[in-house]
């Protein structure tokens, strides 16, 4: 038999598996860099704003990792209102210094955190208790139909260690 031939044009191994060229993401990363010292003030209150997420995913461990995204979608909702007013507003390195020192932005911010942490610890003692309570439900529904069964078809549609 003859042995099947690759393509002039195919890609082998991880390159292919890459699916991009470097150039490309060192254009990205000039391209942020270049952009650093305009966002710096939006940067700043990100990273004092966001540090229960970074915590979150530093501290976890496990494959499933999805403590930071809750608490992270909390914190940076948390957040918002006060990167709406920095970027509609005033987008300079005082205005920003003056929301980083603000209490309230502060407690606003770290309190939608906690409250995402606090989503993620409640919710799978709920789902499970919820999935307890339908498979609960689903053997008794089965029970119901399995002695409308047995008075239908008589005692040998089942075994006798099942009745």
């Amino acid at each position: 038999m003859a042995k099947a031939r690759a393509k002039p044009g195919a890609k082998k191994g991880k390159a292919a598996a890459k699916g991009g060229s470097g150039g490309n993401k060192l254009l990205l990363v000039l391209t942020a860099m270049a952009l650093v010292p305009f966002s710096l003030p939006t940067l700043m209150v990100l990273f004092v704003g966001l540090l229960p997420t970074l915590v979150a995913a530093v501290v976890e461990r496990g494959n499933a990792r999805y403590a930071w995204i809750c608490v992270g979608g909390l914190n940076f909702a948390g957040l918002a209102p006060w990167l709406f007013n920095l970027w509609f507003g005033h987008h300079t390195l005082e205005y920003a210094w003056e929301q980083i020192t603000s209490v309230t932005m502060l407690l606003t911010a770290f309190g939608a955190s906690a409250l995402g942490s606090l989503l993620y610890m409640a919710t799978p003692p709920v789902v499970g208790m919820v999935t307890a309570m339908t498979s609960q439900r689903r053997a008794a529904n089965l029970a119901v139909v399995q002695k409308k069964l047995v008075e239908k078809w008589g005692d040998g549609v089942v075994s006798r260690d099942e009745l």
